[in-house]
């Protein structure tokens, strides 16, 4: 799934950070829409005609609703859906995604592929390079992307990459071993 997302970042992204999912969307034929009664934080609809649109339940945090936003996107890109159904997305606080529906899986996995591109993350780690406490690298990521923390660690792990260390915390790890 994470290379259906990159897919759609080669074709429609403008290469910058934070990734702008409405462009993206309005490149891919997908309309979005606000609406301040939508309980879920995104609802997306294909018409019976393929058409797309993505609601986006402006009561949730903007970090909730980009997630939920790029989770749409994946569904519809992954094509999840016919035409003539929609999908609600809720995102819970802790972004939690129930792996065990395997287009709830695939889509999470896009959407973090999405959000924080991997050429991006790579270089955004050596660029920020080591700080004493490592919550403070994940907070910095965590800002040039537009995402909480936990998906900055997520992706981070997906792509098996670490965050450096100041020389003095290898120093004393080396002396533990």
């Amino acid at each position: 799934m994470a290379l259906f997302a990159e897919g759609i970042l080669n074709l429609y992204w403008d290469q910058s950070v934070p990734v702008n999912l409405a462009r993206i969307a309005k490149k891919m034929g997908i309309a979005i829409v606000l609406s301040d009664t939508l309980a879920e934080c995104a609802r997306l609809d294909i018409s019976p005609h393929n058409l797309a649109r993505i609601t986006i339940g402006t009561r949730h945090p903007v970090i909730h609703q980009r997630y939920a936003v790029a989770q749409a996107l994946g569904h519809r890109a992954l094509h999840h859906l016919r035409p003539g159904t929609h999908r609600l997305i809720a995102v819970q606080d802790n972004f939690a995604v129930d792996h065990t529906q395997r287009n709830d899986s695939e889509a999470n996995e896009f959407a973090l592929g999405l959000l924080v591109p991997a050429p991006v993350l790579r270089y955004s780690v050596q660029a920020i390079g080591p700080r004493p406490q490592p919550e403070v690298q994940l907070q910095e990521l965590a800002h040039v992307f537009n995402v909480p923390p936990l998906l900055i660690k997520q992706r981070l792990a997906d792509l098996d990459l670490r965050l450096p260390q100041p020389l003095a915390l290898q120093v004393n790890r080396m002396a533990l071993l």
